[in-house]
């Protein structure tokens, strides 16, 4: 047999053995290099950082480094992240957190909301106070009117951080049991909840930080 033909038949059967044990068999025209250098991964990781930093700010709520940690373990447990080597593993891992960190204020990120905090009533206050001015303002007081929110309803507040949590884990369990119906409703509730929030954010800057990191998920993925 020639040299070409049985490089040939080696190739099939190692496809054929792929399929028997239930692996995917990769693509030549769209798969990458075996030894791309782990750098790259962490300079896109380092860049969707920085995109991220403007387009979204800061974690605000310990729910989204917890949700963080939580998948980032699950990721590296069942493979979908393949450690870099020697020196580069850790500083990758870290990046990955502050990756999902950022990922989950972007599904929990609503914070505090207060649905009446535009509900006031008018009020009149005296300008200045008493004990401060001269005579003239003590025996003859200025009143203003201004107007003040109602104690116990303007200050009223929705944590939809804890909410939108809840609609999450509601969403992943009916993704995990394949109940399709209740994990979409649940998502698309999650959505119109989270949209408010949204707004706040700088979507410039977040496009960038999910393509981004997106490509730097996707390099150390098994996939890749």
């Amino acid at each position: 047999m020639n040299p070409p033909d049985e490089r040939r038949f080696q190739e099939i059967e190692a496809r054929l053995a792929r399929l028997e044990a239930g692996a995917p068999v990769p693509s030549p025209s769209l798969a990458l290099p075996d030894r791309l250098h782990p750098a790259w991964a962490l300079a896109l990781s380092v860049g969707a950082l920085g995109c991220g930093y403007f387009g979204l700010g800061l974690p605000q709520h310990y729910y989204q480094p917890l949700f963080a940690l939580l998948f980032l373990l699950l990721g590296y447990h069942r493979g979908f992240f393949r450690p870099a080597p020697g020196a580069w593993r850790w500083p990758q891992v870290a990046a990955n957190f502050l990756l999902l960190a950022l990922l989950f204020k972007l599904l929990l990120g609503g914070g505090l909301q207060y649905p009446f905090d535009w509900l006031k009533v008018p009020a009149f206050i005296q300008s200045p106070e008493a004990g401060d001015g001269s005579w003239y303002k003590k025996l003859l007081p200025d009143y203003q009117l201004t107007w003040q929110g109602v104690p116990g309803v303007s200050d009223w507040y929705i944590n939809m951080t804890k909410i939108q949590s809840l609609l999450l884990v509601a969403t992943l369990a009916g993704a995990l049991f394949r109940f399709q119906p209740f994990a979409s409703f649940t998502a698309l509730v999650l959505l119109l909840v989270s949209f408010p929030s949204y707004l706040g954010f700088h979507w410039d800057w977040v496009i960038l930080f999910l393509v981004l990191g997106g490509a730097a998920l996707y390099l150390q993925s098994g996939k890749s």
